[in-house]
């Protein structure tokens, strides 16, 4: 259980930071029935959709025109629209909001998405033995006072859902149904940019179950984008984000921006062997990661979802803001480990909270996005991997009993 001394320090920690997020969204929501925020680009998708225009999703004229219906402010402001670079199955889902006005759409899917964020908190708890002892409102001053939680609600984009799937997907794989957690896992493809630098090194290792249950929700989501778009849309996606893809190489928190913003323009190539040569580093500690925690039985087994989590940001082409939602998880396994007293050093405690403190500390984002450098976050996230890795190394010498609770229990 937290102690009570600790509990105290964190609520009133947590509550300041949601009091400041909650400041930001008062400021920035005057934009909101502007159509300046992320769910635009969805909120596009979606009608071109309902209007029977599917096999067009991704024709940019059609999606100029349609996104210039509902937010002209917004589309002359940015100087360009926000293109629809989401797989077309996506696109189904939101189609049920285009029958409704752009505003109304909007609280729509702000409700689901607190849904998704409520209904994560009272599921994790359930599966919890210590932050399962914590109460509710700590809970949700948590959720709440994480930066990247509030703009994925504010912009009403998508990374909620992925960071639902992905809680759902450590559950499963918990109880040891494979099958369930692949399926979880591929119900994540739309962000697939997060999804499959997790799920390749289980398939690597030949988590058999795993890769069935993934591959075959992907094949579905693919039968499902093709009932969308048909062929020429399906055949057209690839090209599409390509071209909205091009000019995208800095500006993001992960291991890509980061060495960019370290390295002059000039030097491209020292920046493309040296991102080769660091995602390999993390991508071969997420295997042995992964392996270790086989190996030991599952004792590792949170360690090891939790630093895959922090290495699929890292790694990931595409990063922004909003998906450094998934930390949240890697966050919450780490408080469970901490308040189990599973941690085999103090100083790697000291490591891994010093590096939550950061990615909870909402005023680091407000500087950061004030000079319009979020880079550095990943230098915080590239110590958070090593520090778990760390820690995995020297729990595969002495396991421990595992934080979470068996199936039996939950």
């Amino acid at each position: 259980m937290i102690p009570g001394k600790t509990q105290t320090r964190l609520t009133i920690f947590l509550a300041g930071m949601t009091f400041l997020n909650g400041f930001s969204v008062w400021r920035l929501s005057r934009g909101v029935a502007l159509g300046l925020p992320d769910f635009s680009t969805f909120y596009t998708a979606a009608r071109i959709v309902h209007e029977g225009n599917a096999s067009r999703l991704y024709d940019e004229n059609l999606q100029a025109q349609v996104q210039r219906s509902f937010a002209p402010f917004a589309v002359a402001k940015r100087g360009a629209i926000l293109p629809y670079n989401h797989p077309p199955f996506e696109a189904l889902l939101f189609s049920f909001l285009g029958s409704f006005s752009y505003l109304t759409a909007y609280l729509l899917w702000l409700a689901v998405n607190l849904g998704l964020v409520l209904g994560l908190t009272a599921t994790l708890r359930r599966h919890l033995s210590e932050l399962g002892k914590a109460p509710n409102y700590l809970w949700w001053l948590a959720c709440f006072g994480f930066y990247p939680i509030v703009v994925t609600l504010l912009q009403g984009q998508d990374s909620v859902l992925v960071l639902f799937c992905f809680s759902m997907a450590l559950l499963a794989i918990r109880q040891k149904a494979d099958f369930r957690g692949g399926v979880w896992l591929g119900m994540g493809l739309c962000k697939f940019q997060l999804v499959l630098p997790f799920v390749l090194p289980l398939l690597l290792l030949r988590r058999v179950r795993v890769a069935c249950g993934f591959l075959t929700t992907a094949f579905g989501l693919l039968t499902v984008g093709f009932l969308t778009a048909g062929w020429s849309g399906l055949l057209s996606y690839p090209r599409y984000l390509g071209e909205t893809e091009r000019y995208l190489w800095g500006g993001m928190p992960n291991l890509r921006g980061l060495l960019t913003s370290l390295l002059p323009a000039p030097h491209y190539q020292a920046v493309l062997g040296l991102l080769m040569l660091t995602s390999a580093g993390v991508f071969g500690a997420t295997i042995y990661a992964w392996h270790r925690a086989h190996a030991a039985n599952g004792s590792t087994l949170d360690l090891a979802f939790a630093s895959g989590l922090v290495a699929t940001t890292l790694l990931s082409y595409h990063l922004y803001l909003h998906d450094l939602s998934l930390t949240f998880l890697a966050a919450v396994i780490v408080l469970e480990r901490m308040f189990s007293h599973q941690l085999s050093r103090p100083w790697i405690k000291a490591v891994l909270s010093c590096c939550l403190v950061v990615l909870f500390a909402s005023p680091i984002y407000f500087l950061l996005l004030l000079r319009n450098r979020i880079q550095p976050l990943a230098a915080v996230l590239l110590v958070f991997f090593v520090a778990l890795m760390i820690e995995i190394v020297l729990s595969g010498k002495h396991p421990s009993v595992t934080s979470m609770s068996s199936p039996t229990q939950a």
